[in-house]
């Protein structure tokens, strides 16, 4: 007779944000939680992310076919966190430098409060009178690629995060799906651009919604009240 399984049940539900589509989903078990925690301890950012994604497409249901690599970075974030909420306790601990005297502080965070706001967002720049860009979200795929994550410079990365983030070159007579384009001309694209052209597409991708958390404590040992914005993932663990 073989033995019961367990935890298979999908019991919760959460809306992705950026699709606000809800979908069941079950704690991460111990096997997963294994390979989160050999990832994190390797330190090696796309080990990291990529466990991150392997485990929320196990734990979601595979009946909504949800590709999770093409998710935004923000979704991505939310989901993590209602996992490890149900998954491992609904509070994580954290240590805060005070602002003044830089004791460290304990704060806990109840990750079921956390979302993600998203805001209108207008994703057509105007590069001219005649050419225009239609932006997109950023997914987590574009995070694991090599050209991001070995990227060296801060105008090297712009370019490679700007580029990933086009989904089409309009004229006033076509559209030009990026899809369609080698990775090379969409960069050649951007960098026959001006500052002020480009200013427009950074504009949008400094604006891209996150994880917030509005932190407030009094300091520990000087009692000077703090207050902070904690911003993406690695802020709340």
């Amino acid at each position: 007779m073989a033995l019961p399984r367990i935890n298979e049940t999908l019991n919760f539900t959460m809306t992705i944000p950026s699709l606000g589509k809800t979908v069941k989903y079950r704690p991460y078990l111990v096997k997963e939680e294994k390979v989160l925690l050999q990832a994190f301890e390797s330190k090696d950012t796309k080990t990291c992310l990529e466990a991150m994604v392997d485990t929320i497409g196990a734990c979601l249901d595979p009946r909504e076919n949800i590709n999770v690599s093409k998710l935004a970075t923000f979704d991505i974030e939310y989901m993590f966190t209602q996992l490890r909420s149900k998954s491992v306790g609904e509070n994580s601990t954290i240590f805060i430098s005070c602002k003044d005297c830089k004791e460290h502080n304990e704060y806990t965070i109840d990750l079921e409060s956390l979302n993600v706001e998203i805001q209108s967002n207008d994703n057509i720049v105007d590069i001219t009178d005649s050419i225009r860009v239609e932006m997109k979200y950023p997914s987590y795929e574009t995070m694991l690629s090599d050209d991001i994550i070995n990227a060296q410079g801060d105008m090297s990365v712009a370019i490679d995060m700007i580029a990933a983030s086009i989904e089409a070159i309009h004229t006033d007579q076509e559209r030009f799906d990026c899809e369609n384009q080698s990775e090379e001309e969409v960069k050649e694209f951007i960098l026959s651009m001006t500052a002020t052209q480009l200013q427009g597409l950074t504009d949008y991708l400094s604006n891209i919604p996150a994880l917030k958390h509005n932190a407030k404590f009094n300091c520990i040992k000087c009692g000077v009240e703090n207050e902070l914005e904690l911003k993406g993932l690695s802020d709340f663990f």
